[in-house]
This record gives structure tokens, C-alpha cells and sequence, in this order.
């Protein structure tokens, strides 16, 4: 038979995305059967050409399956490639935030901000990408899938590829970080014991750990994080990250901290602090603190008493002063002399770029006479002069201008300070915020202190 006659005519449907084809038989009249050219034919007439199921359509005509629409075609589906990736064998999570135990108390042992890798070791797997496969429609059209693309070899310092181009190893001990998108391994030092006069005064650029405590009249300068596991006495330690003292700080007033990054202690007691990122301790007794964010006070005691302390960003505690009115004073927003010198530096920054301007306009007049007299004016006096005033003048003004940057990000960061109290505020409490000041002449419970306009006033928090 043929499939021309209209009472005989198959119907085909091509789905939406053209990945399945359907083939309807209608019941043919007697005598007459369809052959599988005839329906290969027919589906070619209506563009299914790819995926084709013979098998499929052989049986429909075997079995007699009419006017039932059955899926005879489907079409290749794309394949997308997936892109090369690093499996990093270290762990990348650094969590700075210290956990709060049942009975209220921190817990600092949880802050763990080194990871530590051994020399040899493998810190990262180099997984090549999986190539893509492009689609066929049933009708025959491609399918295009984006190619996956490769990855360059892993950047850093402190390791090495190993010939198979996959796995990098550990050049040496020490402690392993990723920052933004480069692997650092980087020296450690690590103190099992105490550190005291026997150790000596430690300097050194990389992380310092020491599992013991601190003894008095020992120095720690480092470029990176300082974590001590024991008790710090009247010690001084420098750090250019964060600082975690697990043991807590009894500083004898003749104590020191200064950390670029956070600082993280049990306590800390009669010691000068200076940090540029947060600080959270359960207590500051008799400290003198400056802090370029916030203080928050956690644990069963959260209390500042005695000590002059300063913070940007605002101050949490449960209690601020005490019983007996010890003198506390407890500052927060923008310091009168970061206001002071940021105004300097801008009246500064405009007459040397003024300066400068004019230097180079001096100095573009020696370029056009080079070329009108055709001389070489380079070791002209007055022009070398000038070309060493525009490098220093350059210079100083990068300078300036990095300093005016972080100013204006703390003055900034200053705006909304806030000290809030959860518990209770004694007499003998100086609350300072920018540059107003009160005297806490009566016990508070639960009030937050706040600018309003030219005023602090006392809020409670609802």
C-alpha cells in the first residue's frame, strides 16, 4: 500500500524543543498493511530524521498499534562540560566566632585560625575539565554545549606541582591559607611549652603558636596571627594578623597588645591594647584600649571595669564599672584627632598637588625646548631639581592620600556608635560618643547610649 491517500495518512508531532518525535498509524483499510519504507519515507517528508527507533516502529506495525501515538524518535541531548577545579585538601573555613557554652561561659578552644600542614603533604588535587558533547535534534539541528574550560595551575607560594601536573605538595612545615584566590604555606612557629626568659624574645614573619603560657618580660613581634593556649603575664606582643590569648591576660600594667587584625581572650587585666579589627573578651579590668571596630563583651561576666576604653564602631558589655564606682571611662565613634588630622591631610593634599602641577608644568617647558633648540637639558641643575621634587612630592602624596583613605573609612565607620548595656551601668562610668561626654551619676539597668544631635542620651532597648 501506499500512504498517500488521505483516509491512510499518518500523523507525526515533533515536541516543542524538537528532542521527541511521535508517530500515529490510523487503522488501515482491509487488505492493506504499512511497510517500514513507506513509514521511513514519511518521516523523512516531516523532517524527523535523527534518533529514529526502528525498532519501535517495526513493532507498531507488527502488533497492529493504531491510533495510539507512540514515540518513535529522540534526539541526542547535549552534554555540558564541566570546568577543571581544585579539590583543596586543607581546610578552608576559618570560623572567628567564639561559641557560647551552656553554663555562659566562651569558649576560645574552638577558635582555630591555623591550619597546619606537614612538609610533603598533599594540599590540593587539580581535577581537568570534563569535555562537553553537542546535541542533535530529531530533526537534525546541533545542539551547541559551551566547552569547559581549564583552569590555570594553582597560584601561591609554598608548594610545589608535582610532575603528574595535578597534585601540589607542601614545600615545607608550617601553616596553610587561601587568601582570595592563592594558596599560601607559610612558616609556623610552634612553642610546645612555655614561653619565658629560657625561650628568649620571639620575632618572626609568619604565625606564632605556643601551647603554654607567656611569662613577664617576654617580647612576641610577628607578621601574622599569635594564638597562646596558656596565661599571658605582663608580656608585649605585636601581631600584623589576629591574636587569641585562650588563657586570658594579666597584664601588671606593664603589658601590651597591638594586633592589625582581631583580638580574641578570655580576660584581659591591666594592659595597653591597641587593635585595628574587633576585639571579644569576657572581661576588661584597668585596660587602656583603642579599637578600630567594635568591643563585645561575652561570657558569664561581660564586664568593663576601670580603664579608659575606646572603640569606633560601639561597645557591648552586660556591665559597665562597678559596685564600689571605679573609674571607667568607655568611648566610642570618631576620635577628635582622627577628625583633626583627616582635615590637615586635605588642606596638605591640595597645595602639593598644586606644587606638583606646576613642577611638571616647569618640567613640560624643558621638553619643549629640546625640541625647539634641539639641546639635551637632562642634566640641566634646575631641571634635575625639579624632576627629584616631583619624585619626592609624588611619593609623599601617595602616602598622605593612603593615610586620608583610612581616616575617612573610621570616621565613617564611626557614624551610629553606639554603647550598649545589657545589665547594669554604675556610677563612676565617663560614656563618651565623638566628642560629647556624660557622667553616670546613677545606677542604669539595660539602656544603650546614643547621639542625638549634640546630645547622649540614654535608650531603652525594646
Amino acid at each position: 500500500m501506499t500512504i498517500t491517500k488521505t483516509a491512510l495518512q499518518p500523523r507525526a508531532r515533533i515536541s516543542y524543543d524538537e528532542m521527541e518525535a511521535f508517530l500515529t498509524l490510523p487503522t488501515p483499510l482491509p487488505g492493506e498493511e504499512f511497510t517500514m519504507d513507506e513509514i521511513m519515507m514519511f518521516l523523512e517528508v516531516n523532517q524527523i530524521l535523527h534518533g529514529i527507533e526502528q525498532e519501535i516502529i517495526k513493532r507498531m506495525i507488527r502488533d497492529k498499534i493504531y491510533e495510539e501515538e507512540v514515540c518513535v524518535a529522540v534526539g541526542t541531548p547535549m552534554v555540558e562540560g564541566v570546568d577543571g577545579w581544585f579539590d583543596y585538601l586543607f581546610n578552608l573555613e576559618v570560623d572567628k566566632k567564639p561559641k557560647i557554652k551552656p553554663d555562659g561561659s566562651v569558649d576560645y578552644w574552638n577558635l582555630n585560625l591555623i591550619e597546619s600542614v606537614q612538609q610533603g603533604q598533599v594540599i590540593a588535587v587539580y581535577h581537568p575539565p570534563v569535555e562537553s558533547e553537542n546535541g542533535i535534534t530529531v530533526t537534525g539541528k546541533t545542539i551547541p554545549a559551551k566547552k569547559a574550560k581549564d583552569l590555570p595551575s594553582l597560584k601561591g607560594k609554598g608548594f610545589t606541582k608535582q610532575e603528574d601536573g595535578v597534585t601540589y605538595t607542601a614545600n615545607i612545615a608550617g601553616k596553610i591559607d587561601m587568601v582570595e584566590d592563592r594558596v599560601i604555606v607559610s612558616p609556623l612557629y610552634e612553642i610546645s611549652g612555655d614561653a619565658d626568659l629560657s625561650v628568649g624574645n620571639i620575632n618572626f614573619i609568619g604565625d606564632v603558636l605556643i601551647h603554654g603560657s607567656v611569662f613577664s618580660g617576654v617580647t612576641i613581634k610577628t607578621t601574622g596571627k599569635v594564638i597562646v593556649d596558656g596565661v599571658v603575664e605582663s608580656a608585649d606582643i605585636t601581631a600584623g594578623g589576629d591574636i587569641i590569648l585562650r588563657g586570658g591576660m594579666v597584664g601588671a600594667n606593664k603589658a601590651s597588645i597591638t594586633a592589625k587584625g582581631d583580638l580574641f581572650a578570655k580576660f584581659i587585666e591591666y594592659t595597653k591594647v591597641n587593635v585595628k579589627g574587633k576585639i571579644e573578651t569576657d572581661t576588661l579590668i584597668g585596660c587602656e584600649v583603642v579599637c578600630g571596630d567594635w568591643i563585645t563583651l561575652r561570657g558569664k561576666k561581660s564586664k568593663i571595669m576601670g580603664g579608659d576604653i575606646f572603640a569606633v564602631a560601639g561597645v557591648e558589655a552586660s556591665v559597665l564599672g562597678s559596685v564600689g564606682e571605679a573609674d571607667t571611662i568607655v568611648k566610642v565613634g570618631a576620635r577628635d584627632e582622627i577628625i583633626r588630622r583627616s582635615q590637615l591631610l586635605e588642606k596638605k593634599l591640595e597645595v602639593m598637588e598644586q606644587n606638583l602641577s606646576e613642577i611638571e608644568e616647569e618640567l613640560s617647558e624643558f621638553d619643549k625646548l629640546e625640541k625647539e633648540r634641539n639641546t639635551d637639558y637632562r642634566s640641566d641643575p634646575r631641571r634635575v631639581e625639579l624632576l627629584r621634587a616631583k619624585i619626592q612630592d609624588t611619593a609623599t602624596i601617595a602616602k598622605d592620600k593612603n593615610e586620608l583613605e583610612a581616616l575617612r573609612t573610621e570616621i565613617e565607620n564611626a557614624k551610629g556608635a553606639v554603647i550598649k548595656v545589657k545589665k547594669e551601668v554604675y556610677p563612676g562610668v565617663s560614656i563618651g560618643i565623638d566628642d560629647l561626654k556624660i557622667s553616670v551619676l546613677e545606677e542604669q539597668e539595660r539602656v544603650d547610649f546614643i547621639r542625638r544631635l549634640d546630645k547622649i542620651v540614654m535608650v531603652r532597648p525594646e
